[in-house]
């Protein structure tokens, strides 16, 4: 039998990306599996908020994330190496997916309202 004939929803849901925006600073919020085919899409979502405002300002909120792999991994340390080179920043809200040595390379806070301060607060 199919679980799906019984609405019972799936242990990992399909990658999905919702963008926002906070004044100056973009939101991406990540839900599902972060895999080697969902990066290619993070991808062109993290490239356009990085070259669209300079200095780009972003905030990555994985709390809704069910895996992350090495691929998606390299992509948030990347794209928070992009932003500081451009004078900006990428906050990470880790929802206990990120691996050890994945979040050494990032920025990380508890909260996209911890962020959200922190962004523009900074910027004033």
């Amino acid at each position: 039998m199919d679980p799906a004939d019984l609405d019972i929803p799936p242990d990992d849901p399909d990658f999905d990306i919702q963008l926002d925006r906070h004044g100056n600073v973009v939101l991406l919020s990540l839900t599902g599996r972060l895999d080697t085919v969902a990066c290619v899409i993070l991808k062109q979502y993290v490239v356009k908020a990085l070259v669209s405002r300079i200095p780009p300002l972003l905030i990555m909120d994985l709390t809704f994330l069910t895996a992350i792999d090495g691929c998606g991994c390299d992509l948030l340390s990347s794209a928070s190496q992009h932003a500081r080179a451009a004078g900006g920043r990428l906050i990470v809200i880790d929802g206990g997916v990120l691996p050890g040595h994945a979040a050494e390379d990032v920025e990380l806070l508890p909260s996209m309202a911890d962020a959200l301060i922190e962004l523009t607060r900074s910027r004033q």
